[in-house]
């Protein structure tokens, strides 16, 4: 900007924003469907019909579910307006929130300890809720022998951790992130103007479909591990609607992400 008098961006910055957003809600309209059913179903569940409704599990898991589904309200609403990096900070929160949610749904003693901590915060470290992430879906995909499944857990977490670092370079002070921002202004190749603008490249729709999809993913595990703490009855009729629901839009987006995530992301990070 060779204009020294700044005065006016401001006001214009809402009008850009305006201009560009109906472009970002073309391009993440596939994932439309599966972000609406998994959101609906989160706030759905519980009301269902269940056994078990206010153990302190699922009163303390429930806070967290509440702050998730902020979560991804706020994670869609900054990817609409253009702010990728903004989103994939607030989607780090939802990692953890999710996390919390799939710890404590169905376990007392972790609910009690969470609400003993002296800080107020997690007792755990997020490695932790990755691993036990990793416990609980390994134990239900192998429910044989559990020694044979040491390896899958070990990889889980691992990949699991991966995919939260990758948010977390969104989120504080990193090269490649900050290089792959500073373009989306670019009067011409190889210049940037510094200026808050939204991101309406084609470039960074992989980013922002994975920034999503990790998300869904983490939001539609917490919401399962919310109902099975719940104990659904699953001869309810709305209950067996419920369930065809939300089990369907993990299908659905990934027939959206898949074709969209083997392009290339604005960066790597090696596997913990």
């Amino acid at each position: 900007m060779t204009n020294k008098n700044s005065r006016g961006l401001w006001k214009a910055l809402s009008a850009l924003e305006l201009a560009e957003s109906p472009k970002i809600a073309e391009m993440l309209q596939p994932f439309l469907s599966p972000v609406t059913d998994c959101y609906e179903c989160g706030v759905e569940v519980a009301t269902l019909s269940c056994r078990h409704d206010r153990t302190k599990d699922v009163s303390v898991a429930a806070l967290f579910l509440k702050r998730s589904l902020n979560d991804l309200r706020a994670v869609w609403n900054l990817l609409l307006l253009g702010y990728t990096s903004q989103a994939g900070s607030v989607a780090a929160a939802a990692f953890e929130n999710s996390l919390i949610v799939n710890c404590i749904s169905g376990h007392a003693d972790r609910a009690e300890k969470m609400l003993k901590s002296k800080s107020g915060g997690s007792p755990w470290s997020v490695a932790d809720l990755c691993k036990i992430e990793a416990d609980h879906i390994t134990g239900k995909n192998n429910k044989s022998v559990k020694s044979s499944s040491n390896q899958e857990e070990d990889d889980y977490w691992r990949n699991l951790y991966t995919q939260y670092s990758w948010l977390c370079n969104l989120k504080h002070p990193s090269i490649p992130s900050v290089l792959h921002d500073a373009f989306a202004v670019s009067p011409k190749r190889g210049e940037y103007m510094i200026m808050a603008a939204p991101d309406a490249r084609k470039d960074d729709l992989p980013n922002k479909a994975f920034i999503l999809t990790l998300t869904i993913l983490r939001l539609h595990e917490a919401i399962a591990s919310f109902a099975d703490a719940r104990k659904l009855d699953i001869k309810d009729s709305n209950v067996i609607a419920w369930r065809e629901r939300f089990y369907s839009a993990i299908s659905n987006l990934s027939e959206v992400v898949d074709p969209i995530t083997q392009r290339p992301l604005a960066f790597q990070i090696k596997p913990k």
